[in-house]
């Protein structure tokens, strides 16, 4: 799917028959001038299916064959709670055959920082998503590191810099077998092993000195919601961006800036545009295949929120301009979808899962709501509980028998919850005391039969 923007201001979805190509995502911006903004250009798809199936002549049959592998994983779509954070190892491939375009290394690292922040739905702009998708609106539970080792286990600072001899990558009539060469040896950079990495290449997509094709991405070998047409070979797997739309503070930015990575990564995890790849006169019709994100009749346009391309959404909700798989201007972008982050996990899980380390977030911290001192009588361990703590301040359990002779003396932790151990000799009646900076706060009269 190619889209263009004339000028950073127009945005033009090419026409694409869902049912034979939905190959691959391609974002393209092209910046020219005033007589250019009438200009059509063809979609490449079908030169690119034939281009892929020369490289492998039983690609459909590879992809049927695990089409229903991902169903079996479905359930993991409407999963709420993320019991796991997976990481993904990143390697940046910079290509240059200018200065400017060898991208300062603070540049890529706040790059990678737009992408934990949009995927773990951190970034501070959620606070501009609307009220009516704010219940929809997911943390994908996916983190982004750069490699620390590369493919023969050497250090590496995860981003790969060479010089090449190409001017730009970029084509016009666009001509993706040409701008695959960034991945190649001879002009550009060869694929780190797709299964243990997330390659992403920066480099010139320009033409002629325009910015055209802003980046593309491969979706997951044999991804659910894609054709049977949707694959790439196995060096090819990854994501290619201009290196203008690499880093936060990059001077250079266009109007989908530093999003533009989130949108390519989002691809690359097996996401389609949220208006479908269908055309204006397929109307609304065509889908994305997630049920919580609503019909649209092409890509948006701007940051226009009372956009509603189509009434037949249920509750007749507008555009979900705020999507990171729509078109609109990276300021406007702030959120996945629950089923979003759903397909994403389980395409993870079933397809790249080697590019990823996976954790278990630590419980939160509870929070008492009184301080206490249980169980009374005393038969195994004493249990503290704190409330309203200071992190600050000196917390002490003291117990003393009866004259107010102290028997038991211990530091407690600025913890809601403790065991206190170690109380084996006491037998009977005793006073339990909870001091903060040395003043009683609570005082239990409690029977010890350990």
């Amino acid at each position: 799917m190619l889209h263009l923007t004339i000028n950073s201001s127009i945005n033009l979805s090419l026409m694409k028959n869902r049912f034979f190509f939905s190959l691959l995502m391609i974002t393209i911006i092209l910046v020219t001038t005033s007589s250019a903004q009438s200009q059509i250009i063809p979609c490449a798809t079908t030169e690119y299916i034939t281009y892929l199936n020369q490289q492998d002549s039983g690609i459909k049959n590879t992809i049927e064959e695990t089409f229903f592998d991902a169903k079996r994983y479905s359930n993991l779509k409407f999963k709420k709670q993320k019991d796991t954070i997976y990481t993904i190892q990143v390697v940046f491939h910079v290509l240059y055959n200018n200065s400017t375009e060898n991208l300062n290394k603070d540049y890529i690292l706040s790059q990678l920082e737009e992408l934990n922040e949009c995927f773990r739905r951190k970034n501070a702009d959620t606070t501009e998503t609307r009220d009516i998708f704010l219940p929809v609106a997911a943390d994908a539970g996916i983190e982004f590191e750069l490699a620390k080792l590369d493919p023969e286990g050497n250090p590496t600072t995860g981003i790969i810099r060479k010089p090449t001899v190409l001017p730009t990558f970029g084509q016009f009539p666009i001509n993706l077998s040409i701008t695959d060469r960034v991945k190649e040896t001879t002009y550009g950079s060869p694929v780190w092993d797709p299964d243990r990495y997330l390659n992403i290449w920066i480099c010139d997509l320009s033409v002629s000195g325009f910015d055209a094709l802003l980046g593309y991405a491969y979706p997951p070998t044999n991804a659910e919601n894609w054709d049977a047409n949707s694959f790439a070979t196995k060096n090819k797997q990854g994501v290619v961006v201009h290196y203008k739309v690499v880093g936060k503070e990059n001077p250079l930015l266009l109007a989908t800036g530093s999003k533009t990575l989130v949108h390519e990564v989002g691809h690359y995890l097996g996401l389609r545009h949220i208006w479908g790849d269908g055309s204006r006169f397929q109307g609304c019709n065509v889908d994305d295949f997630m049920d919580d994100t609503p019909n649209s009749r092409a890509a948006s346009n701007g940051c226009n929120l009372g956009q509603n391309t189509c009434l037949n959404n249920p509750g007749d909700l507008p555009d979900m301009i705020e999507n990171y798989m729509d078109y609109s201007e990276g300021e406007c972008q702030n959120m996945f979808t629950e089923q979003q982050v759903g397909q994403m996990r389980s395409n993870l899980t079933l397809f790249r899962s080697g590019i990823a380390t996976v954790r278990y977030p630590a419980p939160p911290v509870q929070v008492s709501e009184f301080t206490a001192i249980y169980p009374n009588p005393v038969v195994d361990n004493l249990t503290v509980t704190l409330a309203g703590i200071d992190p600050e301040a000196d917390y002490q359990i003291e117990i003393t028998n009866l004259l107010g002779q102290a028997v038991f003396l211990s530091n407690l932790e600025p913890m809601p919850i403790q065991i206190i151990q170690g109380l084996d000799a006491l037998q009977g009646m005793y006073l339990c005391k909870i001091l903060k900076k040395g003043e009683e706060i609570l005082t239990e009269k409690m029977l010890f039969q350990l």
